[in-house]
């Protein structure tokens, strides 16, 4: 009888994890299978990472989605017919940077590891990536243009570093090597435990102690959700300080799904039904924005927001760009050259992939160029100097100069733009700082004066202050927007009469 309750008891048990599995995120009981698939991955990354990224490389070229889209085929798009880099050789792939939120999520480095469902050597990625062998201590590397450094992590894995830090190469090589233990927070650990069933994504940004006290209270005071209720700021100001961290998942069906939840150390309900605004206020000020969210749904979940909803490709394109692959060269080692293809053929080729990938960026920027909406710069400046930073890391073998050389001037001009945003941004917190306390510093007749400022004429002021130079950014963009676009349809037509081939 003992027996059969002690038997019962263990059934119960079992289905009660599994059903707990499955109604905590809707990505079911296969994340168990998915832990163990990353874990020895996530050995290889250093403890200072904060930001990550999951990749099951086979569940997604499986999707109903990927294969629809040619994800795996290179259809129409180049190197960018995935709105993620995946390795034709890759089955797991884990990404991970120490970025600095607050200032525009620069990476002191970003890394990838990836194991492999068939050996690559050192040498063939060199020959692919246009670089050379080197051997850093005893560990077998590539140098890559891309500024990147490959390393043999194993039999079935190499790992990749941005920049080229050699030493920093080697050390790292050799500590993923030997690590035996996880490093990484507790919290980017528990990325891994969301991945299965039909989410095969999975992004998390460890955020703890990153919130500065003045610019949450600045920000807080700015917002018109808040402006001078002390109060609504006090309450507000105990729940974000409390932030923890951020979690993407993607979940590739026939269409994307996205599943954003926000954690707090303690329940964000003092929020209420500003959560959601919030978030998108967020996602907007640190240059991250991406315009699907703003249709998703909203609710609570204990210590989180949680927002889901549908994921466009070029919304995906945008969100993966904070984290990729460092290079996208060696990628295209199973495309073989056919026999007999002249190298007029070769650069050819070459030259409509490169073209066509640049193309697919600027068609996803095309709207936020062309949009007068620009309090909202959902491009500037992150995603700008991410952009351009895929162009720099487009395959570029056998593409024709003059098409390299477009190429360069893209990337620059998006790189200028986002410096010309930034320091529009800076601009405004030095000139809003002028307006100290409740006094305005005015000239007339009589000279230097000082008045005292009611809250809405301050408000009024830095209103003021953000539209001058938020318009002086515009202007800077604009032009270079239209410089981009007639340089793109004067070199699609040399091109195309160059080799007699649509570009």
């Amino acid at each position: 009888m003992n027996n059969m309750i002690a038997s019962n008891i263990r059934r119960l048990s079992l289905t009660v994890l599994m059903v707990f599995c499955v109604s905590s995120f809707p990505l079911g009981v296969k994340s168990l299978i998915a832990e163990d698939a990353f874990e020895s991955l996530l050995k290889k990354i250093p403890g200072s990472a904060n930001a990550l990224m999951l990749v099951d490389a086979d569940a997604v070229l499986a999707s109903p989605l990927a294969i629809k889209s040619g994800w795996n085929l290179g259809q129409g798009k180049g190197p960018l017919a995935q709105p993620l880099i995946l390795p034709p050789e890759a089955s797991h792939l884990v990404i991970a940077s120490q970025m600095n939120p607050n200032h525009g999520f620069q990476q002191a480095y970003e890394l990838a590891v990836v194991r492999l469902a068939e050996p690559l050597t050192m040498r063939s990625i060199a020959r692919a990536e246009g670089g050379y062998v080197d051997l850093i201590g005893a560990v077998q590397a590539a140098w890559s243009p891309t500024d990147s450094y490959f390393v043999q992590n194993g039999s079935d894995t190499i790992g990749l570093m941005f920049p080229a830090n050699r030493q920093a190469a080697g050390r790292w090589a050799e500590f993923a090597l030997n690590n035996q233990k996880l490093e990484i927070s507790p919290y980017l650990q528990g990325a891994r435990l969301l991945l299965g069933n039909q989410t095969q994504i999975v992004m998390a940004f460890d955020l703890e102690n990153s919130v500065q006290p003045h610019e949450l209270r600045r920000s807080l005071t700015e917002s018109p959700l808040v402006g001078d209720d002390a109060e609504k700021r006090q309450r507000f100001e105990q729940a974000l300080f409390g932030l923890k961290g951020v979690t993407l998942g993607v979940s590739l069906t026939d269409r994307a799904q996205g599943t954003l939840l926000v954690d707090f150390s303690t329940p964000p309900n003092a929020l209420g039904q500003d959560a959601k605004p919030l978030v998108l206020a967020a996602l907007e000020k640190f240059g991250v924005y991406v315009d699907d969210i703003q249709n998703w749904s909203a609710t609570y979940r204990s210590d989180a927001i949680e927002l889901s909803g549908p994921l466009s490709e070029a919304g995906m394109r945008r969100i993966f760009s904070l984290l990729e692959m460092p290079s996208s060269n060696f990628s295209r080692l199973k495309e073989e050259t056919p026999a007999g293809e002249s190298e007029s053929d070769k650069i050819a080729q070459a030259s409509v992939r490169y073209f066509q990938a640049i193309s697919t960026l600027l068609d996803d920027m095309q709207h936020e160029f062309k949009t007068n909406r620009d309090a909202r710069q959902s491009y500037a400046p992150v995603y700008m100097e991410r952009y351009a930073r895929k162009i720099d890391r487009l395959p570029i073998l056998n593409v024709d100069e003059e098409l390299l050389a477009y190429g360069s001037s893209v990337a620059e001009t998006l790189r200028r733009n986002s410096v010309t945003t930034k320091t529009a941004g800076v601009e405004q917190g030095v000139q809003k700082s002028a307006v100290y306390g409740n006094y305005e510093y005015v000239y007339d007749q009589y000279g230097y004066t000082s008045r005292v400022n009611s809250a809405a004429t301050k408000q009024n002021i830095k209103t003021q202050i953000e539209r001058q130079q938020e318009g002086e950014a515009r202007k800077v963009r604009f032009e270079s927007w239209k410089d981009i676009e007639d340089a793109t349809a004067s070199i699609r037509v040399r091109m195309t009469q160059k080799y007699q081939m649509e570009f």
